[in-house]
């Protein structure tokens, strides 16, 4: 088994790869913008936008994940001009029970909206935790608000198997978070995954 965990994958018009040094403008807006931190975080608002000292570390955090981490963290960039347009990330990698979860963040520049690069960079990780990684469990945890989210991951073949009710609380309320999965025979089962 490859102990150093380097996602590489190009699609039809994005590529996925290690963040470099050059993702740290990037993150730093996306992590200011507070719909970012609404519909991935369920700490408490910031006050004071994330400094790039802050992101920094952050982002060296991610640069020098130990060899044998759980963890693949990985920057969505445009194949036709290498520009970053979101990030994501294979989560609790456990190779004993072959099962992980995952996160993917178009971040808010709208312009890369509607045009189903989120679901492109879905259908690729999956290849990938199923093919390279061996998992026979994908899973995501959604906000119930987090509609987008939510049509994606059904999209592409993930279930619902249950909630975490009044898990977080946002707008003053308590809200609930959806807890998603694919497996590998339900994967294998749909032929545009094959």
């Amino acid at each position: 088994m490859d102990t150093k965990r380097v996602l590489h994958i190009r699609t039809e018009r994005l590529i996925l790869k290690p963040h470099t040094q050059n993702s740290l403008a990037w993150l730093n807006t996306t992590f200011n913008d507070p719909r970012e931190g609404y519909f991935d975080d369920d700490s408490p608002p910031r006050e004071n936008p994330l400094s790039l000292d802050e992101t920094q570390k952050i982002l060296d955090r991610i640069l020098n994940r130990p060899e044998d981490s759980d963890i693949i963290d990985y920057a969505i960039h445009q194949q036709s001009n290498d520009e970053l347009i979101g990030y994501g990330m294979i989560a609790h990698i456990d190779h004993y029970n072959h099962r992980c979860d995952l996160g993917i963040s178009l971040g808010w520049d709208e312009a890369a909206w509607g045009k189903g690069y989120a679901s492109e960079t879905l259908r690729a990780v999956l290849v990938y935790c199923f093919g390279d990684l061996k998992m026979n469990r994908v899973g995501s945890e959604i906000y119930e608000f987090n509609t987008p989210s939510i049509k994606l991951f059904e999209r592409n073949g993930f279930r619902r198997e249950g909630t975490k009710r009044q898990y977080i609380y946002k707008d003053g309320i308590f809200k609930d978070m959806h807890l998603y999965s694919l497996v590998r025979e339900e994967w294998e089962n749909q032929n545009n995954y094959l």
